[in-house]
Parts: structure tokens; C-alpha cells; sequence
């Protein structure tokens, strides 16, 4: 028998650090956005608002299994959603390996016996996610919709990659690399004592780059920044993520943050000058350096994260699809919850299609950030 416990206050969060780490260095399927690093920076900044439902699943005292959940009220409508919701590219449950079929039981039992919610919502699922037994094994009312697309790459030497893409981007590629040597432009890995002033650099570069141009409006806010740089911070220590900067005469022109999973490296965001965008195709030197960062790693993949943006596509080997899993207890509430989510997919789909009118685009980013400030 399994022993579930459900951890409901942020200085239990904080003391289950070690153990945390331990389960995600022993759990095959985890990435670094299931990292205690990651998910107890986000709660820093962005717990407020929601209440920790924290599941930890034991066998004789060693933890097994993790669904890192909490629990929102909105108007008195309650769901489970995993810590991290928003910005967190890959969402999951933590499974000790061989642990898979009790580990997935357990949580189901747990998730029974909370009995403050009315919707699981867990978000961001890639096809392979843990979580999935846990969907498999729920009785009642489910439903998997798609939520976005991930480009990847498989991760060849610099010049196989380029032979695999179309005859105007290599030759643009190999023109902004030739100009980056030219103006003896050097990329560094941010060191664990200055970590959190390169994360600063990042995002100043990121709201930079952007000037002039849609951005995510989250990422506009001090909680998104904030959590940035505390997560870059613990990720560089544990050597599960680094800040990569390109130098030129004194100066970071182009910053990004990279991401270390088993069997990928992905970038999560990055940030440039006004300048260097002009001067070099930016994507291009981000490629490189993510490609030969993820080859040293022996990596067999590098992740391109959320988004299907038309400068990713032409590097793609694939695109994998995340999903949502929306689970019920009774119909009533949970036929027009997923419902309202299968048509907020479609319209979003057909707002990134080549024919959608440009209203659709605008009218999805007003209720993106109407959704922003409804769950702040």
C-alpha cells in the first residue's frame, strides 16, 4: 500500500527540496519544468491567488511519486490545476521509474478524496507525459483537447542541420555566422555567481527586442520577471538549465535561456538589441549555439518550445503537439468546461492558420489577456 499525502502550506513546499530533486533525477520521463527549481520559483511569484494541493505519493517512506497540484476559486468555481499553469512550456507528474501503474492508482485515490474541486484541468501535456496514466485510470468524465504545437529539432553537426533546410535560410545562416566572427562575437555560459544579473540582461534584451511589436503580456509583469530570475538562478546551480550570452566589444547584444532535459535541450526564451537584430538574423546564431549545447549533452533533440512561430518551422524535424486533460466528477460542471475549451483550441488553431482573418488574431490576444487578469 502506497502512502498519499496532500501538502497544503509553502514551508513544507520548501523543506521537500532534497527529496524533490532526488524523485527528478530518478524519474525518466520529467523535464526541467518539473524541477523543484522551477515549479517552487514559480509559486514564489505567482502562488498567490491559489491554494497548494501538493500530492506526495510514498512506499515506506520513499517518495515514488509527485502531482505538483493546487487548487483556484474563481467565483465559486473550483479546478485543480498543476503549480506552474502559464508559463511552464511541459507540465507532468513526478514517477519514480518502474513506478508507473501504482504511482498513477495512487494519485487517482488522492484525487477522489479531495473533495474541494469540480475539474482537474492539467495542462501542457506532451504525448508521452506521465500524467497520462493518471487520465487512463479515471472513471469518470474525461477529455484530452490539443493546446499548442512544439517544433524539434533532431540535433545533427552544424553543417548536416543546414544541409536540411531550404537553400535561402542555410545561406543567410552561414552569412549572419561569417559577420558574427567578423565582428569577433563570443558566446559565454553564465557562471552560477552571475546568473541572476544575466537573467536581468535577458529580460531587458527580451523587452528590447520586442519594442514596437506584439508581446506576451505577461511577460511585461514583475512576477514573470521575477520568477525568471529565481528559476534561472536554481536551474544554473543544479546545472538543469543556463543563460547563454553572445558578446560583442564589452557588450551582451543577444541573450537566451536554455533549458537541460535527458534526452533535449530547449530554449525557453531569449532577448536581443534593437542593433544586433538588424545586423544578424538573431535565430540563426540562437540555433547554433542551442544545436552544439545540446550535442555536447549528447542529446538526441533540441526542443524549439511553445509555439509554431514561422522562424522555428524552417529548422522543425517534427512537430509534437501538447495537450490538456480536463477531468470530471459530474457532467453538469464538466460538459460545458470542456466543451468551452474544445472551441477555444479550434478558434486558436484557425487563428494561427494562413486563413484566418487578422480580427481572429486580435480578438484571441483581448481574451488572452482578459484570462490573464481573471487568474491573477
Amino acid at each position: 500500500m502506497l502512502k498519499v499525502a496532500v501538502i497544503n502550506e509553502a514551508n513544507d513546499f520548501a523543506a521537500l527540496e532534497e527529496e524533490w530533486e532526488e524523485l527528478y533525477r530518478n524519474s525518466p520521463l520529467a523535464t526541467p519544468f518539473q524541477s523543484w527549481a522551477w515549479l517552487y520559483s514559480w509559486w514564489e511569484y505567482y502562488g498567490r491567488g491559489y491554494e497548494l494541493r501538493l500530492v506526495t505519493i510514498r512506499d515506506d517512506g520513499l517518495l515514488v511519486g509527485l502531482m505538483p497540484l493546487m487548487l483556484q476559486r474563481l467565483a465559486g468555481f473550483r479546478r485543480l490545476l498543476f503549480i506552474g499553469t502559464g508559463p511552464t512550456d511541459y507540465q507532468d507528474v513526478l514517477v519514480r521509474e518502474g513506478w508507473g501503474s501504482p504511482v498513477s492508482q495512487a494519485a487517482v485515490q488522492a484525487l477522489r478524496q479531495l473533495d474541494d474541486w469540480r475539474v482537474a484541468d492539467l495542462q501542457q501535456l506532451r504525448p508521452e507525459a506521465a500524467a497520462w496514466g493518471i487520465f487512463e485510470d479515471w472513471a469518470g468524465p474525461r477529455a484530452s483537447i490539443w493546446q499548442d504545437n512544439f517544433p524539434v529539432v533532431d540535433v545533427k553537426p552544424w553543417d548536416e542541420l543546414l544541409m536540411s533546410v531550404g537553400r535561402k535560410l542555410r545561406n543567410t545562416a552561414r552569412r549572419t555566422l561569417r559577420r558574427a566572427e567578423e565582428d569577433g562575437v563570443q558566446c559565454e555560459l553564465v557562471s552560477a555567481d552571475d546568473v541572476g544579473q544575466a537573467a536581468r540582461r535577458l529580460i531587458d534584451l527580451h523587452l528590447e527586442m520586442f519594442q514596437g511589436r506584439d508581446i506576451a503580456p505577461e511577460h511585461q509583469t514583475e512576477r514573470f520577471q521575477s520568477h525568471v530570475v529565481a528559476a534561472a538562478s536554481r536551474l544554473t546551480v543544479r546545472e538543469q538549465g543556463g543563460i547563454y550570452e553572445f558578446w560583442r566589444d564589452g557588450e551582451v547584444i543577444v541573450s537566451h535561456l536554455l533549458l537541460f532535459g535527458r534526452s533535449f535541450v530547449g530554449e525557453y526564451m531569449f532577448g536581443t538589441t534593437q542593433e544586433a537584430r538588424q545586423r544578424f538574423q538573431v535565430s540563426s546564431l540562437n540555433m547554433w549555439n542551442l544545436v552544439n549545447v545540446a550535442r555536447s549533452k549528447d542529446s538526441t533533440r533540441a526542443g524549439q518550445m511553445r509555439g509554431d512561430e514561422n522562424y522555428k518551422l524552417p529548422w522543425a524535424s517534427e512537430v509534437i503537439p501538447n495537450y490538456q486533460a480536463i477531468l470530471g466528477r459530474r457532467l453538469a460542471v464538466w460538459v460545458p468546461y470542456s466543451v468551452y475549451h474544445a472551441l477555444l483550441a479550434r478558434a486558436k488553431r484557425y487563428a494561427q492558420s494562413g486563413d484566418a482573418p487578422q480580427w481572429t488574431k486580435k480578438a484571441l490576444s483581448k481574451y488572452r489577456v482578459l484570462r490573464d487578469k481573471l487568474t491573477r
